[in-house]
């Protein structure tokens, strides 16, 4: 089974099929080349088409573009095509002033690549062997895109930030970082730059990672699987270089797929910020810090209650590293704490950890639930948000290393009322019983219960960390306790933590 797709770029539903747009930035570096080529020319249609067979080691692309030369208003139809990673090759065709033959000719490649008719575009059906078409963003304004990168020193505008608030803003608004970040994931930042893959690609790659969740749970055939793992990678460019993209057959790989679009999802918010920023009449961390609609104070890194309960549950397990608190802030987004179930009991302060590049997503609309479109395989409880007593726990899902040591956990009160108590994993556990508000899995270890403070109304689990009694006959594979609530309005954010994670010399 041979699957393609077409990224389909400008004429996307609400835009006409006609509107001339042009190019104000470089969509890689084949097409910078192009253009720089073709300095006259406006980019009037682009099309981006992938072919992914994991089973013949296919992950190619097909680039189609319909160009205007501005000043001799000749037209012009560019093919590029090659491996995902690779140059590959090109062609131009030639229409000169006939716009018709240049449409004609761009239609007719459509067509032959997808089966379906141009003008029926926007009820597009997938026909079997042929190319399927994905959305992606590259709709520009009038006014030029504005960069993605923040100016350290700005020369007009001076922040009016505390210096701890910028340098946090710095850290969770680096784009290169989220490149770096999402390119370890295999992602192709390339044929799909950030910001750029769409709210609809991006569920439609849920949908695809669901698919092959029914086929893990059937045991279905290896060509089932192919086929579902062909149409995750079609939607969801990665680069594997010359390597085969390897299958999505257990439910760790379909849980890094999973992390994957979380990123992206949340990526999209940061660079819509950023880029936002950029053109502000102040300066752009000032922007981007009242575009979170977050407050964040700094506190004394050395807050008592805070720092012990960061140091006292530290699990024995994870000792690979250790952590320093950098800086503390408080956090209010705006409108949590009127949503908050204040009412319900059993508040409780716990941890929560996620990559740098999920932050701005995180702080300005909070934590929240998977998608429906998502599988449940990479939800051991169910689709919920899902929070540790034992700060290490939630510190490994920071995703840090020697080379990048710097993370973020947050401290959410959440409102726990009546838990639902599981000893094994139920990915349907969000069907709660009734009287029940949360899940608890329960961990062999957790605080000792008589350490516990209070804190503005909500319990603190300070460790150090006691055997609780569950699991003792060896066969409970749970080591610490998983906390998941089903409605964002149990939580409520309230402090974020800046660590650094101590890890020790190679030499």
């Amino acid at each position: 089974m041979v699957l393609h797709v077409v990224v389909y770029v400008y004429a996307r539903p609400g835009f006409p099929a006609d509107k001339v747009m042009k190019l104000k930035m470089c969509i890689n570096a084949c097409i910078m080349h192009a253009l720089l080529n073709n300095a006259n020319r406006r980019l009037m249609q682009v099309f981006f088409y992938f072919q992914t067979n994991l089973q013949f080691n296919n992950n190619k692309y097909y680039l189609l573009q319909l160009l205007e030369d501005d000043s001799s208003k000749s037209y012009s139809v560019w093919l590029r095509w090659g491996r995902v990673g690779k140059s590959g090759q090109s062609s131009l065709t030639a229409c000169g002033g006939d716009l018709n033959k240049a449409k004609d000719f761009f239609k007719k490649k459509f067509e032959e690549k997808t089966k379906n008719n141009w003008e029926h575009r926007l009820n597009f059906e997938k026909v079997p062997g042929k190319y399927d078409m994905v959305f992606m963003d590259y709709s520009t304004s009038s006014k030029e895109e504005p960069t993605l990168e923040v100016d350290a020193a700005p020369k007009k505008w001076t922040s009016k930030l505390d210096e701890k608030v910028q340098s946090l803003l710095e850290l969770i608004c680096d784009i290169k970082a989220m490149e770096e970040c999402v390119l370890e994931m295999k992602f192709d930042t390339r044929k799909a730059p950030l910001g750029k893959l769409t709210s609809e690609q991006i569920r439609a790659g849920y949908a695809a990672l669901k698919r092959i969740e029914e086929c893990l749970k059937k045991k279905d055939s290896r060509k089932d699987l192919l086929e579902a793992c062909n149409q995750f990678y079609t939607r969801i460019p990665h680069d594997f270089g010359l390597k085969t993209p390897p299958m999505i057959s257990s439910e760790d790989d379909l849980k890094e797929k999973i992390a994957l679009l979380e990123a992206l999802s949340d990526i999209q918010i940061a660079v819509k910020m950023v880029q936002a920023s950029a053109n502000a009449e102040e300066h752009p961390l000032d922007r981007q810090y009242h575009s979170l609609q977050c407050q964040l104070q700094p506190l004394d890194a050395g807050s008592d209650t805070v720092s012990s309960y960061l140091q006292s549950t530290h699990a024995p397990t994870h000792s690979e590293y250790t952590m320093s608190v950098l800086d503390i802030f408080s956090v209010d987004r705006q409108g949590e704490s009127e949503k908050f179930l204040s009412g319900m009991h059993n508040k409780t302060l716990l941890w929560h950890g996620s990559r740098l590049s999920n932050y701005v997503g995180i702080l300005s609309q909070g934590l929240r639930v998977a998608p429906p479109e998502a599988p449940v395989t990479g939800y051991m409880f169910g689709k919920g948000i899902y929070f540790a007593d034992m700060s290490s726990k939630s510190a490994n899902y920071c995703f840090t290393n020697q080379r990048n040591n710097i993370g973020l956990l947050l401290l959410s009160e959440v409102a726990l009322g009546d838990c639902n108590e599981l000893l094994d994993a139920d990915y349907e556990a969000q069907k709660l019983p009734e009287g029940k508000h949360s899940t608890k899995g329960m961990g062999q270890t957790g605080p000792d219960p008589k350490n516990a403070v209070t804190l503005d109304g909500f319990s603190v689990p300070i460790g150090p960390p006691v055997k609780t009694g569950v699991g003792r006959a060896g066969s409970y594979s749970l080591l610490y306790n998983e906390f998941i609530v089903y409605n964002p309005a149990q939580v409520r954010m309230r402090y974020l933590l800046r660590v650094q994670f101590n890890y020790p010399s190679l030499w």
